[in-house]
């Protein structure tokens, strides 16, 4: 039984994450970690992505475009890493998840936020992508929210991310393989649910032929705040316990 359940939301998280570029670990980690234990959860999802990254590479045009998000992402994630276990997980995912969310607001709105330097905008954004992965989890949000307010266009945005997520997500897995923390279990777990991210990838291709796009960038907002929502009450509740 679980077994299904695992293998329909990773169905459903990898629809989302096809259509838009982004979406599926954020999905994913809070349900698996009370499937698995958190640690097992993580590696699985990073492999599970790794199997849609590759799918990308082979089928997608990718853009490496906006250098300085990369710059940015590469000083954030050690600054994340020398943090992680002296912040407090709990308090810095609730600021990001509040704050992503009431920025969400403000783009669905039709606010116009942009900005004259927009280098330094994504450099920094790129930065908080890096560090903030690695400490809760969350490195898209922050940009598509970026990308979205300065006008780039949706399917622009959907290739990019992508592009972007393959290179953070091959850097991270090579970093767990490195560390042995993939073992004999999450190889098995992912051999039993890789085919549901095939079947998403089809799927969500579907779909995405179907969307023009504004409805692809209204997706990609409301998206960013369901997920902020996710964040704010996954570690509030840590902060509870």
């Amino acid at each position: 039984m679980m077994l299904v359940l695992m293998f329909l939301l990773t169905l459903t998280a990898f629809t989302i994450r096809v259509v838009t570029g982004f979406g599926s670990a954020i999905f994913l980690a809070p349900i698996f970690s009370y499937l698995l234990s958190p640690k097992e959860a993580v590696v699985l999802i990073i492999l599970l992505e790794s199997l849609v990254n590759l799918m990308f590479v082979l089928k997608e045009n990718l853009t490496f475009s906006l250098k300085e998000v990369y710059a940015g992402a590469f000083a954030g994630i050690p600054v994340g890493i020398l943090f992680f276990g002296r912040a407090s997980q709990e308090v810095i995912g609730v600021l990001i998840g509040i704050s992503m969310a009431l920025l969400a607001v403000v783009l669905l709105s039709g606010v116009n936020l942009k900005v004259r330097s927009t280098k330094s905008m994504f450099l920094g954004l790129g930065f908080l992508s890096g560090a903030m992965g690695v400490l809760t989890g969350v490195n898209g949000p922050q940009i598509i929210l970026g990308l979205t307010s300065q006008g780039y266009e949706a399917l622009f945005i959907r290739s990019f991310m992508i592009t972007y997520l393959i290179i953070i997500d091959t850097i991270t897995l090579l970093a767990f393989i490195a560390s042995g923390h993939v073992t004999l279990t999450i190889l098995t777990n992912f051999a039993l649910l890789a085919p549901s991210v095939v079947l998403a990838y089809h799927l969500g291709k579907r779909i995405l032929g179907k969307l023009d796009a504004e409805a692809l960038k209204r997706i990609m907002l409301t998206l960013v705040l369901v997920l902020s929502l996710i964040v704010t009450f996954r570690y509030g509740g840590g902060m509870v316990d």
